[in-house]
């Protein structure tokens, strides 16, 4: 009776049971759909998945590939700018520092990029160019300068040797007329009274006072020279006797060779004094004259005292400073007219103590 009842709602209990049923079909197949779906959701991600696993695969190929790029990238640029600015740059301030010592020899700095970096290298090139010659041309001034200085202080000094000689020839001022005449009254009366040595001797004295006070030229003929250097010796013989030997060997025209006044007596004179004289056993003395690629050579040596290294050394700056309060007014002035005569002129005295000294002259050639 109960299952053929019906409920309050007026529903059967084989209506119920049926709706029962039916949801349980309901529920069953909702539960087959779900499954069918997530199989299908899971093949489509599965599908998905499997597509996309090959690009996976090639992106740890792709980073690597692109961090290589980069690299070398980095690398090229950093060269590039090493290249391009950093060694430039270096340079640079190495060539400064040098300039900075006054050191202009190194070369410029070269570049071939035409940015900042070119034209900084170029204008500092010019720069270091112009700062050279700036630097050279204030040392060509200061080097005139002290050469004007150094030729003021000489006309000073030639000035003052000039006042000295000046007033030396005040203080021994003889008439030459009046020793002329008297030379050759005495000449005569050695004649009268037949002393030829003494006539001889008063004549190489005469030779020697004319030649020294009629002589204006600055140049005479070599074989004046050597007549005059013969009446000096003459004179000298008479009084030193054999203890003095004199020579002379002249290889060239001496009628046409042209030589300073007053250039071999002063050196024969200093041979004499300072050389022969202070020998107990006395010496010889021999002048040499030759000629030498253009130039005539003369050499006047002596067998005297000679002197030591240090004293040779002494006379040898003084005679290049002019000193001739040390040298002797007599060498002091060969030395400078020689130079200031002659291009390639030439004084060199040599010594060696005890054995004697040579003094050698070079003149270029004046025909």
């Amino acid at each position: 009776m109960f299952l053929l009842g019906k409920d309050k709602n007026g529903f059967s209990i084989t209506q119920y049971i049926n709706e029962l049923y039916r949801i349980y079909r309901m529920q069953d197949y909702l539960s087959d759909y779900g499954k069918r779906l997530v199989q299908s959701t899971l093949r489509e991600g599965s599908d998905a998945y499997h597509t996309k696993v090959p690009i996976l695969y090639r992106f740890p190929v792709i980073i690597l590939v692109l961090a290589v790029l980069s690299i070398s990238g980095t690398f090229y640029v950093s060269r590039m700018m090493h290249r391009d600015m950093v060694v430039p740059v270096v340079r640079l301030a190495c060539i400064s520092r040098k300039i900075a010592g006054n050191d202009f020899s190194n070369e410029d700095v070269e570049v071939e990029n035409q940015d900042e970096i070119g034209e900084l290298v170029r204008a500092f090139n010019k720069m270091k160019h112009s700062t050279s010659q700036y630097i050279t041309t204030l040392k060509e001034k200061n080097e005139m300068a002290d050469l004007l200085h150094k030729e003021e202080i000489e006309k000073m000094e030639i000035e003052k040797r000039l006042d000295a000689t000046k007033l030396e020839l005040l203080k021994n001022q003889i008439n030459p007329h009046f020793l002329f005449n008297t030379l050759n009254m005495i000449s005569c009366m050695a004649k009268l009274e037949d002393a030829g040595t003494t006539e001889r001797m008063i004549e190489c004295l005469g030779n020697l006072f004319r030649y020294n006070l009629k002589t204006p030229e600055s140049e005479v003929l070599l074989k004046k020279e050597l007549q005059v250097v013969s009446d000096y010796m003459y004179l000298q013989q008479m009084r030193f006797g054999s203890r003095l030997h004199y020579d002379i060997q002249c290889l060239v025209d001496s009628s046409r060779i042209m030589i300073p006044t007053f250039t071999l007596q002063p050196l024969v004179e200093n041979a004499v004094v300072h050389g022969i004289s202070k020998k107990e056993e006395g010496g010889n003395i021999r002048i040499r004259i030759w000629e030498r690629n253009q130039k005539i050579m003369i050499s006047v040596a002596d067998t005297g005292v000679g002197m030591s290294e240090e004293s040779l050394g002494e006379l040898r700056e003084a005679l290049a400073n002019h000193s001739t309060a040390r040298v002797g007014i007599g060498a002091g002035n060969i030395y400078q007219r020689i130079h200031r005569m002659y291009d390639g002129g030439n004084f060199q005295i040599y010594s060696r103590q005890g054995h004697g000294t040579a003094v050698l002259l070079t003149i270029p050639v004046r025909l």
